[in-house]
């Protein structure tokens, strides 16, 4: 007797997460540092009318993605998947009032300060990794591209909460696109309208307002560029791989979404053009050693500052386990429904890399916990398994509706 793909999936999502939160009552609360397990934050219910918007633009989106991605011509339907994605992060952040958005201000925003205290952008990157036992734990954990970003848009007169929220939003959009993008050059057209509606209407977007979708909507977008630049198509490999190689100057572990990159390049033996835009990269990457950084040596430092934290006290076993849990809830249950029915092996490409990717870093032992920020950037390639339900109305308003609970429960940070 054959037993339906989608049951199992679905009980193997559910007893993930049952598996993650019973493990995690057994270990000391001390040495798991979150608060809401497998999750980093609190619970605390939040009035219902908070989430209203939310539930209003979640049914509205559920309702009428499918049928406009369907229809509508292509760049619509790629300028309407990036309204949505914006909407529908921003409703679910309002349920946060002020605090929603209030992360980046709070991660980077605020320490922009040292760039001059360092004697500005030139002697802030050649000590940069010499004093990572001095700065902030977001600034041990990155490179450092988004505090110089918001250095310099300060000095022309953009700063606060609006504006890094209106980044994040660039971030979110651009992620969307890009993956779609992508989906469309190697599977199909078909494929990825079908998919646009479960990669806007996710549980992850939850988390939608914290910086790790800005490096994201840089590093997907370098991606799409690359996997969109066909033999010869010279300009466009470089400018992909100098946008991808500008993305790892603002986060170490974006390197992991080469893999999607070069399984793409490798299936079609596009040689040149992988080779072409590893060459734009590598020379981005290698340009603020002319002024003393060196991407390496913060990495190296960013271990170092790692396993002196909290990254050592969380024990490795159980976090290669709630990690898991973590993605598969960020993800929603749609996308092990989607996983369990996708069929295309072009389709695996991508969300197959999407999820090495995620594997590697889960192995890696530099994601013990807080994977539904650090994970941003690779949920949007694993995403696109949705378009293996469509058309289904019915699986977007469980994501929705998944993302909403979430909302009103959890309160993160991010």
């Amino acid at each position: 007797m054959r037993i339906p793909a989608v049951p199992v999936a679905l009980g193997g999502w559910s007893l993930l997460l049952v598996a993650a939160w019973v493990w995690g009552r057994t270990l000391p609360a001390g040495d798991l540092h979150l608060g809401a397990m497998p999750l980093y934050g609190r619970w605390d219910l939040v009035p219902v009318w908070r989430v209203g918007g939310a539930v209003a633009v979640g049914a509205a989106a559920a309702l009428a993605l499918p049928v406009l991605a369907a229809r509508w011509p292509w760049r619509r339907v790629l300028g309407l998947v990036a309204v949505t994605a914006v909407a529908w992060s921003l409703a679910l952040a309002v349920a946060d009032g002020s605090h929603g958005f209030a992360d980046i201000g709070q991660a980077y925003g605020r320490h922009i300060g040292l760039v001059d205290e360092r004697g500005g952008p030139a002697a802030f990157l050649r000590t940069y990794v010499e004093h990572q036992d001095a700065v902030p734990v977001h600034l041990q954990a990155h490179p450092p591209g988004l505090v110089l970003t918001l250095w310099a848009s300060s000095r022309i007169g953009l700063s606060g909460p609006g504006w890094e929220t209106a980044l994040a939003m660039a971030g979110v959009a651009a992620a969307a696109v890009a993956v779609l993008a992508i989906a469309r050059d190697v599977v199909s057209e078909r494929f990825a309208r079908a998919a646009a509606p479960f990669v806007v209407l996710a549980p992850a977007a939850v988390w939608h307002t914290n910086a790790d979708v800005i490096f994201g909507g840089l590093a997907l977008t370098g991606v799409a560029l690359v996997v969109l630049a066909a033999d010869r198509r010279w300009a466009m490999a470089a400018a992909g791989g100098a946008v991808f190689g500008m993305s790892l100057l603002f986060s170490y572990g974006l390197a992991l979404l080469a893999v999607p990159l070069a399984a793409v390049a490798v299936w079609r033996r596009r040689w040149a053009t992988l080779a072409v835009a590893a060459g734009a990269g590598a020379v981005v990457v290698a340009l603020p050693l002319l002024l003393g950084f060196w991407w390496l040596d913060g990495l190296a430092a960013t271990r170092v500052q790692y396993y002196a934290g909290v990254g050592a006290e969380r024990p490795y076993a159980y976090f290669l386990l709630a990690n898991l849990a973590v993605f598969a809830l960020a993800t929603g249950p749609a996308t092990a429904a989607g996983l369990a029915r996708l069929r295309d092996r072009r389709a695996w490409l991508v969300v197959g890399a999407g999820l090495a990717a995620v594997i590697v870093a889960d192995l890696s032992g530099l994601s013990k916990a807080e994977t539904e920020r650090i994970w941003q950037p690779f949920l949007p390639l694993v995403l696109l398994a949705g378009a293996a339900l469509a058309p289904s109305r019915r699986w977007l308003a469980v994501q929705a509706g998944v993302a909403v609970v979430l909302q009103a429960l959890l309160r993160s940070p991010w």
